[in-house]
């Protein structure tokens, strides 16, 4: 094999390894349960078949051959499956990964690795003068819909799939107006009650709130926490440098400081010297 054609196997094979990757726990135990279930179908269908055959021509042996091979076609074909079944979720979410880095980059993302992707639900939440103006207007309620939620180390990015491609919803730094919230998680609630709340204020007055539903619970939870993380992380780096540019203004009052009184003590040793010197 050609050194670039090898090249391109493990750039394709880490591209693989890193999407996969990207996929919640949850989600992947699911594939990796219908994959089994295909197994398990297999095993038990091989099985009728054997059991129908001995039956049939009066001979044990075949059943308990048929049993003796259940293992194999368990593997085989829990294998089979599995390479039909991880196809396609991959292939969502390389999409999704690939479409939310365009939307972060114009959103003004510094790092476009997403440290999170996951399908949600969004639905935003009226105010008091827009529920008032629905109910005017006999117009229907928003309701959920599905979404794609990329969350980066300084940006979240929320596409909706539509007829003409993805559709942003929400794209904004995690540094500026921003905040989320995990609702429901503290309480002996089914997982539908859990959520997550974001709000976002565009400008003085004008705040935007959503609420974030998922099948993934958990992944919901570790969204927030994640999202947390980095707005901690940058507060104490903002602070950090803060500190480092108070302390420079410091050594630099210190130094002017020095400076002058240095150049105070020449002057003063030089008129010394002169008045010593005079008659």
């Amino acid at each position: 094999m050609a050194p670039g054609a090898e090249t391109t196997q493990e750039a394709s094979g880490g591209l693989a390894e890193d999407i996969w990757g990207r996929i919640p726990p949850e989600e992947r135990l699911e594939i990796m349960a219908s994959a089994q279930a295909k197994g398990v179908q297999a095993s038990l269908m091989l099985l009728l078949m054997g059991f129908s055959v001995a039956i049939g021509f009066k001979v044990p042996w075949i059943l308990f051959g048929t049993i003796l091979l259940m293992p194999f076609a368990f593997q085989i074909m829990s294998a089979k499956a599995w390479h039909l079944v991880k196809a396609r979720p991959m292939l969502e979410y390389a999409t999704a990964r690939a479409t939310s880095r365009l939307y972060a980059y114009h959103a003004g993302a510094h790092d476009l690795t997403p440290g999170l992707i996951f399908r949600a639900e969004l639905e935003p939440v009226l105010q008091a003068d827009e529920q008032d103006e629905l109910s005017d207007e006999l117009s229907e309620e928003p309701v959920a819909k599905p979404v794609w939620v990329s969350l980066y180390p300084d940006t979240m990015v929320i596409i909706a799939e539509g007829p003409q491609g993805a559709r942003l919803e929400l794209g904004h730094s995690l540094f500026q107006n921003f905040s989320i919230t995990a609702e429901g998680f503290d309480e002996l609630e089914e997982s539908s009650a859990k959520k997550l709340s974001i709000e976002v204020e565009s400008h003085p007055g004008a705040v935007s709130r959503w609420n974030l539903a998922s099948r993934y619970p958990a992944t919901l939870l570790a969204c927030e926490r994640r999202a947390k993380a980095y707005i901690t992380r940058h507060q104490k780096q903002v602070e950090a440098a803060e500190r480092r540019k108070l302390e420079e203004q410091q050594q630099k009052q210190a130094r002017l400081e020095q400076q002058r009184a240095k150049t105070a003590q020449i002057a003063f040793e030089r008129s010394g010297s002169s008045a010593s010197a005079q008659p």
